[in-house]
């Protein structure tokens, strides 16, 4: 026996996911013991996922103890729909109780259809008609009914929108959902409108009005038709006729307004069972079987294509049987030729390892050849340094002797004459050390003597450059090594003398530079005999940063002379 029967519009943007979620589960959810308060279907909310996405899991069947909840989502003709089917039964009144909802989605809107079938078994009686509360949860995502809004109060006609009762009782707002139409007696309804308008919420919209002033206009707007007045309630259908009965068709209507209720369930339901709606679940059926025979469809197709390329593979691989044969025949033809080919060619064979064996061998000698050409290269280049170097050598030699003749022949000059000074106990730290420093100290005193007006030429000035002048060998010895002080000053400035240019700049005055300590490069005299540094190198330029300063450059200076 179906009890529920009716169809309106939702968002067309509303996913699927968000109408299981927001409506279904908790609609199931919502089925409590009237004594105790549980839940009545709780083992399978259990099995109920709280969200699904039905993109990967587009049908899916969840049951438990002759609970079932099953569900089935498929796209078809430009348009998607879904069909949820909820069926439980009664355990006292054997009674199976089925809910569809069936959702189509278009351009414009959301087409829902929801019916109540109730298969009375043991229990006779008929049940009693009532709004599922799954009504209630998707009207929350209506789209409207036509012109008039889906609302759990009723609509309220004054006396001055005489148009809107018209278009109501002639079912011209577009609507697809009934009017249940109240009219007003002098005093009141025959029935609340608000007990109504709750009742029906989501099964027929509710029109009353708010008193009995629209009945002489009414009446001159339909002169030769019937129409709800005085307390009558109708029933109104786009291109039906109104369905029309008052408070004496049925008992008790005061005092016992759920039988009114019941009684226009009834009618509303029995004019449903022969109204065709925009969307019932029989066109999503029809839908599902276009879909599933399209789909069977492309299968077939699928197979005959696969068939086909089988076929056409088979051919191919055929023809390349065939082929292969025709290659394998010319092969070995090919391989009796070549033999006969190779026979033939046996001595030539031998000759040619012959004359291989001799070619690696010559070509071994030739790298032995180039290798000690090579070798001789490199010996040439390093006797051509080495002369270089002689070379060089030779040069200072030579101007060391000539000096040293230049000096000797002065002390054979009887007229030559030495100043008496003795050497320290000390030897020299490198050649010529003493000679270096006195010349330093004289050419230092030079040019600090003090001079005046009067006297610009003072005795010891004049003295000091007699015996510089007197002593030019020990100039060219001073100015030879000014040349490499300089030297080693500009690599300790730049590079560092721990570096291997700095270890070469040090080499003539006999220095060395070790780590020690804090890991700092000191510098001494290799032939001292004591402990003492002439200064500190930072080892690194961040040792540097914390408080290493590189004083190479000033040590050169200040203890050299």
């Amino acid at each position: 026996m179906q009890l529920i029967r009716t169809s309106f519009n939702l968002r067309s943007d509303i996913p699927w996911n968000e109408v299981y979620r927001n409506c279904i589960y908790p609609w199931i959810a919502s089925y409590k013991e009237p004594r105790t308060n549980k839940r009545l279907y709780d083992k399978l909310l259990r099995k109920l996922p709280l969200s699904i996405d039905f993109k990967v899991n587009a049908n899916d069947k969840f049951e438990f103890a002759g609970d079932k909840l099953e569900y089935n989502s498929f796209t078809w003709d430009h348009s998607d729909y879904i069909g949820f089917t909820f069926t439980t039964r009664n355990a006292f009144t054997s009674r199976i109780w089925k809910t569809l909802i069936a959702l189509k989605r278009t351009n414009l809107h959301v087409l829902c259809f929801v019916s109540q079938d109730c298969e009375l078994g043991r229990d006779k009686l008929v049940p009693k008609i009532e709004r599922p509360y799954i009504i209630d949860l998707l009207t929350h995502l209506q789209d409207g009914d036509g012109s008039i809004e889906i609302k759990e109060k009723a609509h309220i006609l004054e006396p001055h929108e005489i148009n809107k009762a018209k278009n109501a009782l002639t079912g011209k707002l577009r609507n697809i959902l009934p009017i249940v139409y109240l009219s007003c007696s002098e005093r009141t309804h025959s029935l609340k409108p608000s007990i109504l308008a709750e009742n029906l919420f989501g099964i027929a919209h509710v029109f009353a009005e708010q008193d009995s002033s629209l009945k002489d206009r009414l009446a001159q707007e339909f002169k030769d038709k019937r129409f709800p007045q005085g307390g009558e309630i109708g029933i109104c259908y786009a291109d039906k006729p109104i369905t029309i009965f008052n408070r004496h068709d049925a008992a008790n209507w005061v005092k016992n307004p759920e039988s009114l209720v019941q009684d226009i369930f009834l009618k509303i339901l029995k004019t449903n069972l022969s109204l065709k709606f925009n969307f019932t679940w029989d066109d999503l059926l029809s839908a599902q079987e276009d879909y599933e025979k399209d789909l069977i469809e492309q299968e077939r197709i699928k197979k005959i294509n696969t068939l086909a390329e089988m076929r056409k593979e088979w051919l191919e691989a055929k023809q390349q049987s065939r082929d292969m044969s025709a290659l394998v025949e010319k092969l070995m033809n090919d391989l009796d030729r070549v033999t006969k080919e190779r026979d033939q060619y046996k001595d030539e064979h031998a000759k040619y390892d012959s004359l291989n064996r001799k070619y690696i061998s010559c070509k071994d000698e030739r790298d032995t050849w180039e290798n000690l050409a090579l070798k001789a290269d490199k010996d040439r280049e390093i006797a051509e340094d080495n002369l270089k170097l002689a070379k060089e050598e030779l040069h200072e030699i030579s101007t060391k002797s000539s000096a040293l003749k230049q000096n000797l022949s002065l002390k054979k000059d009887k007229d030559a004459r030495f100043l008496p000074l003795l050497q320290p106990i000390e030897s020299e730290m490198y050649p010529n050390e003493y000679i270096c420093q006195l010349i330093r100290v004289l050419k230092l005193a030079q040019a600090n003597v003090p001079e005046t007006k009067r006297s610009p030429k003072t005795r010891t000035k004049q003295f000091i450059e007699d015996i510089l002048a007197a002593n030019a060998e020990a100039m060219s010895i001073y100015s030879n090594y000014d040349q490499k002080k300089r030297e080693l000053e500009k690599i300790a400035i730049q590079e560092g003398l721990q570096s291997r240019t700095g270890a070469k700049a040090m080499q003539p005055f006999n220095m060395e530079i070790i780590t020690k300590g804090n890991n700092h490069g000191k510098i001494r005299f290799k032939d001292d005999s004591q402990e003492r540094f002439l200064g500190t190198e930072a080892s690194s330029g961040s040792d540097s940063v914390r408080g290493g300063k590189n004083e190479a450059s000033d040590v050169t200076k200040a203890l050299l002379w």
